[in-house]
């Protein structure tokens, strides 16, 4: 089954035995995803260290970016140290400024990645765009690797930053294969309701903070659907920006809707989580120096006018 459901994974075919190698050939590894993470960046990032350090336990496994609280009970970053000449492995980062972290002590790069390849990077990569998530490509890696080495921690990470890209298995980018990977990593024996509970466990604040979303929410008649959120009201709720972008798909199930964002003020900039039903969007993000999915991207633009170009130009799109 798993063999006639990933033939056409050409990258992860042909370059599966090159990582191997790359990995074997370092005693130091530093493994990297990107900034503001996601369950999938969490999960692929951590799964891939717990499944190297019981695979190969002589070599000494990092994981180096900045904590997010809302993912804490899936683990923790390990404090950086002065290295040099290691491996970095980079997942779930179509592009290097998204790295949450620096490539300066690097002797050689590898790149693991489910998004479009807007930036082709690192000595060897494996970029497929095909599957659900990053950790689904790295359950396909470690079946081929040594299937003995995933322990029930690893099958918990990855498991659940399948959960967190698929939406809970709901959004089209579940597939045959999707549902195979997750069949055989729930047989490990983790609380999977537990942890699910875990990711979308909220506070007082962030309940309410979803009120504010519904009464500000702008509706136009193309369909597209919006609410921006000024830093002062995320600061009331006491919620981080990432916190807050965590709400985006409350227009999901809205009949009338086909495209949806929250805007999000930081800093010197607005942060754009946009969302579709159907309508490609993620060449548009790249029109706006952003990207991401067909149809779950990420834009930052400078200010609200431009916050309305963006609207523009998706509508021209629907037309």
């Amino acid at each position: 089954m798993f063999k006639e459901l990933t033939q056409n994974l050409n990258e992860l075919n042909s370059r599966s035995e090159a990582v191997k190698e790359m990995i074997e050939s370092h005693k130091e590894i530093v493994i990297l995803r990107h900034q503001r993470p996601d369950p999938d960046a969490y999960g692929s990032q951590l799964g891939l260290k717990t499944y190297l350090q019981n695979k190969y336990p002589e070599k000494t496994i990092y994981a180096y970016g900045e904590e997010e609280a809302s993912l804490s009970f899936l683990g923790s970053m390990d404090e950086e140290k002065d290295l040099e000449d290691v491996l970095i492995i980079a997942v779930d980062t179509a592009n290097l400024e998204r790295l949450d972290g620096s490539l300066n002590f690097k002797k050689h790069l590898i790149k693991i990645d489910h998004h479009p390849d807007r930036e082709q990077y690192g000595d060897v990569s494996i970029v497929e765009t095909a599957v659900s998530s990053t950790s689904e490509l790295l359950y396909l890696l470690m079946r081929t690797w040594d299937e003995e080495a995933i322990d029930k921690d690893t099958a918990a990470l990855l498991y659940m930053g399948i959960v967190g890209d698929t939406g809970r298995f709901l959004y089209n980018n579940t597939t045959e294969l999707t549902l195979l990977v997750a069949s055989k990593l729930i047989k490990y024996g983790f609380d999977a309701s537990g942890l699910i509970t875990k990711m979308h466990q909220t506070s007082k604040n962030a309940f309410q903070y979803k009120g504010y979303i519904i009464d500000q929410a702008v509706f136009r008649p193309s369909g597209i659907a919006y609410t921006y959120v000024p830093k002062n009201i995320m600061e009331d709720y006491g919620l981080s920006v990432s916190e807050a972008g965590l709400d985006v798909n409350i227009f999901r199930e809205i009949d009338e809707v086909k495209v949806w964002f929250l805007a999000l003020e930081n800093e010197d900039e607005i942060r754009v989580r946009l969302r579709s039903k159907e309508l490609v969007i993620n060449d548009i993000a790249g029109e706006f120096g952003g990207g991401g999915h067909p149809l779950a991207s990420g834009v930052r633009v400078k200010d609200l006018n431009e916050l309305d170009t963006l609207i523009k130009r998706i509508e021209e799109k629907m037309l």
